[in-house]
């Protein structure tokens, strides 16, 4: 029997209870931890990362099984002990990856997307790029080469992501002696500071000892103030997802040096060549010159539309990820690189495949304008309504689901669209 639809209905019930009861606790002590534009980032930039990784880890997953039993000297038996020694081993590996993420600028590039936003809340788990992906693999693949097996490391993988919905929390205190080997919200607040005296600690993701044993670790004094120093202010995803990169680029192109067009990804953030500075930061200031906290102010009626239309997105990206039929158990029956990407392309290149990932893409960038509230955000997200109605249209046409899901979707993208005419009409007006 395939348990993976169940698997992904019962981790997206869990996310959605986790979100619910986060927003009611925090609503009890009075904070503001949730905006719609940051949410809706944090929610974009982690729906493109598991698109990418849907691709991507069928490959990396055969990869490791094929140096697993191809050049491991010894294949470490599974079973509960070895497990929890892999995982102390995985979190280990994963402390000096998210470490190294932030001392070289190339890592940092993919690693700095989670750390943009200036809110803490659950959805922050979410916000990645999906060039970690790449980045991440070559960290881990050492542990197949040990001899733990694929499944044991895609296991401690996703205990690890799990764990982070508990520490990216703000309504959460302290701990009391779980505070001494666990990391906690409190540590894990520290790490998202900007802070000066927070600045590059608390590095681990489960146990808290990496940073003790390896002198990054500071307590959580008061609480931090969040984001990057040079601040982030975009709805964007694929802003986010590129952003930094643009950074390295545009100072290695005007430095002079070819040996400083290097350091500039090889080195940390802090540094850049003599003759290029660092350009400018993002955040505004007030006339003390204070950083402003970044707002993006939404009316009721059209935070309302783009929660919607949000909520409609990420139902494709589920559906998406419930079309994912690839087990562990298929890959070890293939013996080459070849056939993995024979089978990357008959289980993922198909009509229905490619057509969600278009409809979960375009969405991304037209909610982000329509948030933004460019001059061209309602023609964008009028083309991504017909788009999305067209590529349901033709990719599952001859489907068993196309008697009931074609008209759900010329439903909902017709009614989308009327709505989205009042709020161009309604825009029109306030200009003029």
């Amino acid at each position: 029997m395939d348990y993976l639809p169940y698997i992904i209905i019962l981790g997206v019930a869990i996310v959605i209870g986790a979100l619910v009861l986060e927003s009611a606790v925090a609503k009890r002590k009075k904070l503001k931890i949730y905006r719609l534009s940051d949410s809706v980032v944090n929610l974009s930039c982690g729906m493109m990362e598991r698109v990418f990784d849907f691709f991507l880890s069928v490959l990396i997953l055969f990869g490791f099984h094929f140096i697993w039993a191809n050049y491991a000297p010894y294949q470490i038996p599974t079973n509960l002990g070895t497990w929890l020694i892999a995982l102390v081993i995985f979190d280990c590996i994963a402390y000096w990856f998210h470490r190294l993420s932030h001392e070289i600028n190339f890592l940092w590039a993919a690693h700095i997307v989670h750390h943009q936003s200036e809110e803490l809340n659950l959805t922050t788990v979410f916000r990645a790029s999906f060039f970690a992906v790449i980045f991440r693999a070559f960290f881990f693949v050492w542990m197949a080469l040990a001899g733990f097996d694929a499944f044991t490391i895609a296991t401690c993988s996703l205990t690890l992501g799990l764990f982070q919905l508990f520490t990216h929390s703000r309504v959460i205190g302290k701990l009391g002696v779980f505070e001494k080997f666990l990391t906690t919200p409190s540590h894990h607040r520290v790490h998202h500071a900007r802070n000066d005296k927070y600045m590059d600690h608390n590095y681990s993701h489960i146990f808290i000892v990496w940073d003790r044993i390896f002198g990054t670790f500071i307590t959580e004094s008061e609480e931090p103030d969040y984001g990057i120093t040079t601040g982030f202010e975009s709805a964007n995803a694929y802003n986010a997802a590129f952003a930094y990169w643009r950074n390295l680029f545009t100072r290695a192109s005007r430095t002079k040096k070819i040996s400083d067009k290097i350091k500039v990804f090889t080195k940390g953030p802090a540094w850049t060549p003599d003759d290029v500075p660092h350009l400018p930061n993002e955040y505004k200031t007030d006339e003390r010159g204070e950083r402003i906290h970044h707002k993006m102010p939404v009316g009721f009626e059209l935070g309302a539309y783009v929660l919607l239309n949000v909520a409609i997105t990420f139902g494709a990206f589920v559906s998406l990820m419930l079309l994912y039929k690839v087990k562990l158990d298929d890959l070890t029956g293939l013996s080459s690189m070849s056939e993995a990407q024979e089978t990357l392309a008959n289980l993922f290149f198909t009509p229905q495949v490619l057509a969600l990932v278009g409809v979960i893409l375009i969405s991304i960038f037209a909610h982000a304008r329509m948030l933004e509230q460019t001059k061209s955000s309602v023609f964008i997200d009028a083309f991504r309504l017909i788009a999305v109605g067209a590529l349901i249209f033709v990719a599952f046409n001859s489907t068993p689901y196309s008697i009931w899901l074609t008209p759900l979707t010329f439903s909902l993208c017709g009614l989308m669209f009327l709505w989205l005419i009042k709020l161009g009409i309604q825009r029109t007006l306030k200009i003029s």
